[in-house]
């Protein structure tokens, strides 16, 4: 199995099976002991276990085309042996020329005793349209009596 070093590396191996339908490397990301891992996959419900996670990555990857899937992370936070990871993933099959799936995800990682893993994933349903331009402060308006 796989030893990662860093919340980091782990994250990339995580998109790696993603993108290239890799069930065993799917499988060496997630963590083995107590608390049990965690997944939400878009619209889905609440995956409790190792064996519940993977076997929905499973169905996810077997017979599926490879997509086209680009990752950013917006924001980190680590402390202690857990971090995490909230991230924008680019998501389409790769023969589309349709815009991709823009989702959120909030991965977080937990140092074990063989090394970083994943224990939570939890994506948003792909986002409707374009991100709003941030808003500008409105002045408060005086309050009538």
């Amino acid at each position: 199995m796989s030893r990662f070093l860093t919340p980091d590396e782990v994250e990339a191996a995580f998109y790696a099976a993603f993108q290239t339908l890799d069930i065993a490397l799917m499988g060496a990301v997630w963590a083995a002991e107590e608390p049990s891992p965690v997944c939400v996959h878009p619209g889905g419900d609440l995956l409790q276990g190792r064996g519940e996670v993977l076997s929905s990555w499973r169905e996810v990857l077997t017979g599926a085309e490879r997509p086209e899937l680009h990752f950013r992370v917006i924001q980190r936070t680590a402390t202690n042996g857990l971090a995490v990871h909230l991230v924008e993933e680019l998501i389409r099959p790769s023969r589309s020329r349709e815009e991709p799936n823009r989702i959120l995800a909030t991965n977080v990682y937990r140092q074990t005793a063989e090394g970083w893993r994943m224990t939570a994933h939890h994506a948003s349903l792909p986002l409707m349209g374009k991100r709003p331009a941030a808003a500008t402060p409105e002045t408060p308006k005086p309050r009538m009596h």
